[in-house]
């Protein structure tokens, strides 16, 4: 007589239709894992979990995204109000390590080991908008206008409530409407290349196009990431700004004022 089988053995919990002597190992090891037989060793990567940033009590402000993937910079706004710039191993909200810093989103991980992919859900409606959405605009053209923006040329006007609503309540919507890459020449930072430019953002309105690098601003050499960074919140508050940039050989200068 053949005696009973133990009744927690693995084909009475894991349906198997290949034939006998033909399962791969890596479907038993997996049937193993999911029925606690055998567990995951320490160190072993785990697949990241995607979460909105405001799940975690913080703000994706925006990225500048870099040649290296270890150089790129996230702008991060923790409850308490702060606002940083991060980085690959910072620390966010004392409890969030920074794994990778990509265009739209970041990888941290937490102080349980848990990885995961964290979007701003602030961000979800720009990046799903349908190429071609918003005003058609040329900038190439002299002029643009619309409620509180006005650009004739090289030279902008724009209202204080425009100014205050691009800074304040839009900051993050603008900083991913494009991408702002460090331009080297002979190793070393001398502006940033401007890339992806949305149509309808405040850079096509204001004449910047796809390949301009941005060398100055109100004076200031642009040849860091974090002294860039450190300019441009500094210019919160600031009613007039003055932009240099090239444009294949041709230098051009932009300027804005708050009327």
């Amino acid at each position: 007589m053949v005696p009973p089988q133990p009744a927690n053995r693995i084909a009475d919990k894991v349906a198997v239709s290949i034939p006998r002597g033909m399962v791969p190992m890596a479907y038993w090891l997996r049937a193993w894992l999911e029925l606690g037989i055998l567990s995951m060793p320490q160190g072993v990567a785990q697949e990241p979990m995607r979460t909105d940033a405001s799940d975690l009590g913080i703000t994706i402000m925006g990225s500048i995204v870099q040649k290296s993937l270890e150089d790129n910079v996230a702008l991060i706004k923790e409850q308490s109000g702060s606002v940083k710039a991060v980085k690959r191993d910072h620390i966010i909200a004392e409890k969030y390590k920074v794994i990778a810093v990509y265009r739209d989103h970041i990888e941290i991980l937490t102080r349980e080991s848990k990885r995961y992919l964290v979007y701003s859900d602030k961000f979800s409606a720009s990046l799903q908008a349908k190429p071609g959405a918003g005003p058609n605009l040329d900038p190439s053209g002299d002029s643009y206008s619309e409620e509180g923006f006005e650009r004739r040329k090289g030279k902008i006007a724009m209202t204080g409530a425009y100014r205050d609503k691009l800074i304040k309540e839009d900051l993050a919507k603008v900083l991913m409407q494009a991408t702002a890459e460090p331009h080297l020449e002979n190793g070393q930072i001398v502006g940033f290349k401007m890339s992806q430019i949305d149509g309808d953002s405040i850079y096509a309105k204001s004449g910047v196009t796809n390949g301009d690098i941005i060398t100055t601003i109100n004076g200031q050499d642009l040849t860091s990431v974090a002294g860039t960074i450190n300019l441009l919140h500094s210019l919160k508050n600031t009613d007039s700004v003055e932009i240099e940039l090239r444009r294949g050989s041709e230098t051009v200068k932009i300027t804005a004022e708050v009327k």
